[in-house]
């Protein structure tokens, strides 16, 4: 089968990962919208410029759908946000011509892409959240009776990675850089942890690897230390089967004490998935085994402890 990672940015080693799984005898695309991707230059099989998505959703679905035809493509592992929201409502248009998007409906999409729903569907489902205003006004009533505090964080009520995130430390700074569509949250001083939580096509969850963060840049995973904890894997089970997303759901959470706080859950390979592969779980194998309909039964333990994973900076070079 022949397989499309499309908006590969600089996520290069996907591509590595894929090409050196023994059970994939297929092709692997790549595409971007930018001619200086790294990731075009990585060892796949072809590379394509297509039309940036905010440029247009049906431009962008029919050049997508072109290509697909045109190199014989099974699977397509998006990677980006915006893409993966667009693809979620065309995931029939796909499946109709034999096409397998390795992303979820758009129910799980919206709850994820909106901190406001995400936390109100964490809440509801009995899982612990930080203290979250989606007004200034909101904020100072608890802040005027001692129910709140400084540092707060105030993020985008759309958006991922650390884009618009700021630590706040005063009714000053908030007012200068709270704005519509923002959120503001409680300060949860823990340790942050990134977990893979991996669900199968019926939305069982089939693996679940947990990384203690040790520092991060550009809004992703630069370090972390795989780890094994027995309350964040039940936590994030329960999550996974309430969620019923499908592939691989990156979550972020911060543990203080006893209590798990969600924070972020990104219905993708986030930055943070190396990690997980270099400590002997294959995500990228389990969607050629769904596609292939292999049965693939639940294993959460089988993964390298105290595997420290550091990312470094490469360099690329191609002539274009």
């Amino acid at each position: 089968m022949n397989i499309l990672i499309p908006n590969i940015g600089r996520r290069g080693y996907l591509v590595k990962y894929l090409k050196n799984t023994n059970s994939f005898t297929g092709k692997l695309f790549v595409s971007d919208c930018d001619n200086t991707a790294s990731g075009l230059y990585s060892n796949n099989d072809g590379a394509f410029i297509l039309p940036r998505i905010d440029d247009g959703e049906k431009e962008y679905i029919e050049s997508l759908l072109e290509l697909c035809n045109k190199e014989n493509i099974k699977i397509v592992i998006p990677v980006i946000d915006p893409e993966i929201l667009i693809l979620s409502r065309e995931m029939d248009t796909f499946r109709k011509i034999g096409i397998l998007l390795a992303v979820s409906h758009l129910d799980v999409i919206n709850i994820c892409y909106n901190k406001i729903s995400m936390n109100k569907f964490l809440a509801n489902n009995g899982f612990d959240i930080p203290v979250t205003f989606d007004s200034i006004h909101k904020f100072k009533l608890d802040f005027e009776k001692n129910r709140v505090k400084f540092p707060v964080i105030i993020k985008p009520v759309y958006g991922s990675g650390s884009d618009a995130t700021y630590k706040v430390n005063s009714i000053k700074e908030l007012e200068a850089l709270f704005c519509e569509k923002m959120v503001i949250q409680e300060f949860i001083d823990g340790q942050e942890y990134g977990i893979d939580v991996f669900n199968s096509l019926k939305k069982e969850p089939l693996r679940c690897i947990i990384k203690k963060k040790i520092s991060m840049r550009s809004g992703e995973t630069d370090k972390a230390q795989t780890v094994k904890d027995k309350n964040i894997q039940e936590c994030i089970i329960k999550l996974a089967r309430k969620l019923g997303h499908i592939c691989n759901l990156d979550c972020d959470v911060i543990m203080k004490g006893r209590k798990i706080y969600i924070i972020d859950l990104n219905p993708r390979f986030g930055g943070g998935y190396p990690a997980t592969h270099e400590a002997g779980v294959n995500l990228l194998k389990l969607i050629l085994d769904m596609y292939e309909e292999i049965e693939i039964g639940p294993d959460f333990n089988n993964y390298e402890e105290n595997l420290l994973v550091m990312k470094e900076v490469g360099i690329v070079t191609a002539k274009i």
